[in-house]
């Protein structure tokens, strides 16, 4: 009884946050604002393509507009100061979303004038700047979330109410906007979604500053972490890793627009596999061997019986940069360890089987070749983005309770299980059905379907997308909450917007092979192979639950 009291009673606590709470409310009109520009650019625009003949490879490349979420780590440190431009009192992460917010209305606008399959590469551009807008303003709602929680508790509520706004914005920029572009057609859809974008910025006056905010001081910043590090080395690390960055961006733009002129010659599945591991290394890896090497400098330092001092970066450009990029990595390797390399390939694989694939599910709803259905625009924002969001909104309802109830690691790990495990239902339907035809009729759900005039088609695709849905919503909310629970709050900035970045790189650096996988071998073969890679993070998400178990029995003591 004693066991169960506490769980009940934060459980009671957590639910009258959601209807008492100023900043759950907020930041559920937050989340929608942050998930619309993602689901329109990274999905209804490939169903606008999909209806224009856009070839499946191509659709694969431009999807690289989303790599601005992935690599967003690299301009969080731009917006990790707390001081309030022009000394306005709105604080400075409500100050900064007020600016994405106008600027993401703006592209909507524009992209609304687009004639695809013309102009390819003007799209392409409009979409990076959306995407690197919107990336943008994640990164200060993860702060202001992040900064604005009063405890462990409060910040799982804020964690789950955001993936519940990120999907209603899913329901009505998905659902809605396909059925409205089947009515009145594409440019007015993305004109109207541009306008529910605005309503969205009531967020953003509704939330309260964050209580961290406008705490930093005038002049040179003091570096807390690393402060035994010769500047030097500090100048030296920070040349490293920018120009690293540099290149891997080139690397990346310059492919790209060579492949969207001449896709024959130029094969994504080609550059992932020769280019994808030098990029992934460039951006990601050679960061953390950067940061590693820095914290066992500063340790040596110590232990070498120098006093220790506290470095005063002056305030030159290496300096900046090495305060805001550099330190938050030493602090989160310097107090992780050894587990980082457990925590990024989880992070890396976790979200893989959801994301890789994402923009092919349109083409793969309303396509007729490779084993695609053949639905309408209204069937799919029926099915996908109608009854698809709805249970997307109940499994992040059943995963924040789950967390709750059971803790965060357990449904992490079930999470990676049931996301790796759905993709091979939709490998059924690719190839024809035939195993949920036969759950839909021994569970006399087609009987159902058959009541509101849904035929066995149209019932197996709500059926298949409601299970996928649940499970991508519990992985959600898991993900979210554990990314939140190991960053700190002084650098929640670039230290969250990292570890999400990661959640997002192979995913979407994966979608141009997986582009010519689909059109070589078929759908049914690339979920097969998409269920295979999520057994990875089901491994690693398991590992991590042991690691964490044993480090609070250490921090218990003996019983």
């Amino acid at each position: 009884m004693s066991d169960t009291a506490p769980e009940k009673q934060s459980l009671k606590k957590a639910l009258a946050m959601i209807f008492t709470d100023r900043q759950v409310l907020a930041m559920l009109i937050l989340g929608l604002a942050s998930g619309l520009p993602y689901v329109l650019i990274g999905g209804t625009l490939n169903a606008w393509f999909s209806t224009v003949n856009v070839k499946m490879s191509t659709i694969g490349l431009l999807s690289w507009v989303s790599l601005a979420y992935a690599f967003k780590f690299m301009w969080a440190a731009a917006l990790q100061s707390r001081r309030t431009p022009f000394k306005l009192k709105i604080g400075p992460r409500r100050f900064w979303m007020f600016v994405f917010y106008v600027l993401i209305m703006i592209g909507l606008f524009t992209i609304a004038f687009s004639d695809p399959p013309n102009g390819l590469k003007k799209i392409a551009l409009l979409g990076v700047l959306i995407a690197f807008f919107s990336s943008c303003f994640d990164i200060v709602l993860a702060a202001w979330r992040i900064e604005s929680a009063r405890d462990g508790l409060h910040l799982d509520v804020l964690s789950t109410v955001e993936q519940f706004g990120y999907r209603t914005a899913s329901f009505l920029g998905g659902a809605g906007a396909l059925i409205l572009a089947d009515h009145v057609g594409w440019k007015v859809t993305f004109m109207a979604s541009a306008v529910l974008m605005g309503l969205s910025g009531i967020g953003i006056f509704l939330a309260r500053p964050s209580p961290v905010a406008n705490t930093s001081v005038e002049g040179s910043e003091t570096v807390r972490q690393g402060q035994n590090i010769p500047a030097i080395w500090r100048d030296l690390a920070t040349l490293i890793v920018l120009s690293a960055w540099g290149v891997s961006f080139y690397m990346l733009g310059h492919f790209m627009m060579l492949a969207l002129d001449d896709p024959q010659t130029y094969s994504s599945r080609t550059f992932i596999k020769t280019q994808g591991p030098v990029i992934v290394g460039l951006t990601v890896v050679l960061l953390g061997l950067v940061s590693a090497v820095l914290v066992w400098a500063d340790a040596r330092q110590l232990t070498g019986g120098k006093p220790a001092s506290v470095v005063t970066v002056k305030p030159g450009v290496l300096g900046i940069m090495y305060q805001a990029i550099l330190v938050p990595m030493i602090e989160l390797i310097g107090r992780l360890r050894w587990a980082v390399l457990l925590i990024v390939p989880l992070i890396l694989s976790y979200r893989f089987t959801d994301l890789i694939w994402g923009s092919f599910a349109y083409p793969f709803y309303m396509g007729t070749n490779f084993g695609a259905l053949g639905h309408t625009l209204s069937e799919v924002g029926v099915a996908s983005k109608m009854f698809g969001v709805l249970f997307t909104i109940l499994g992040i309802g059943f995963g924040g309770l789950a967390i709750v109830r059971f803790g965060r690691m357990p449904i992490l790990f079930v999470g990676a299980v049931i996301a790796a495990l759905t993709n091979l239902l939709f490998a059924d339907l690719a190839s024809g059905g035939v195993l949920t035809d036969s759950v839909l009729k021994f569970s006399q759900l087609d009987h159902v379907f058959a009541f509101f005039h849904q035929d066995i088609r149209m019932g197996r695709l709500i059926a298949v997308i409601a299970a996928e849905n649940i499970a991508v919503g519990i992985a959600s909310a898991a993900s979210v909450a554990y990314l939140s629970s190991i960053v700190n709050k002084e650098y929640a900035v670039v230290q969250y917007a990292l570890l999400v970045s990661l959640t997002f790189l192979l995913g979407v650096l994966g979608r141009g092979a997986i582009g010519e996988i689909i059109e070589a071998d078929g759908f049914a073969h690339a979920f097969i192979l998409c269920a295979w890679l999520g057994g990875v993070a089901v491994v690693f998400s398991a590992l991590e639950w042991v690691r964490q178990s044993r480090e609070a029995r250490k921090k218990a003591g003996p019983a």
